[in-house]
């Protein structure tokens, strides 16, 4: 049986993960990281404006704290996506902790990004209002390959100490 402890762990690790590799692209190839000071503005406009969709980000007075509340929420989110594996994999029975179904698990996670996250930022559904909406595509596919693959070999590793 998986701890909260255990979940909390594995979240921190996998999220670390997809934050270096993401981080390694950027400085290797020039995809842009996510700015997590904007996600944090868009946070406190939505709790604000109880509002998700449509928001100038750009035009909005920046927020105290904004770039540790974005960081912050994207852990967060972060052990909401290893919850969800672990019951895929406990419950439903379809995920196991392996390299394979890891992958699978960040290539389906990466709707998320591109039919919430890039909308509600502004930037349309897989960035289409952006001027390289397939360089987002392809970053936010990218890293959430690395956070499925991460997730599912950091649970793998979790079960020798249960």
């Amino acid at each position: 049986m998986l701890t909260i402890t255990m979940i909390i762990t594995v979240s921190i690790l996998s999220v670390a993960a997809m934050d270096v590799w993401q981080r390694l692209v950027h400085r290797l190839g020039g995809f842009p990281p996510t700015n997590w000071m904007m996600v944090g503005r868009w946070l406190l406009t939505s709790v604000n404006t109880h509002k998700i969709f449509g928001h100038q980000l750009q035009k909005i007075t920046p927020y105290p704290n904004e770039t540790m509340i974005g960081w912050v929420f994207h852990y967060l989110i972060g052990i909401v996506y290893v919850i969800a594996y672990t019951i895929l994999w406990k419950n439903v029975g379809l995920l196991t902790p392996t390299f394979l179904d890891g992958l699978i698990f960040g290539v389906v996670s990466v709707v998320v990004p591109w039919f919430f996250f890039m909308p509600a930022m502004g930037a349309g559904v897989m960035g289409c209002k952006t001027q390289r909406p397939v360089v987002g595509c392809l970053s936010a596919l990218g890293v959430h390959s690395v956070f499925g693959v991460a997730i599912a070999l950091l649970l793998q590793l979790s079960q020798q100490y249960n």
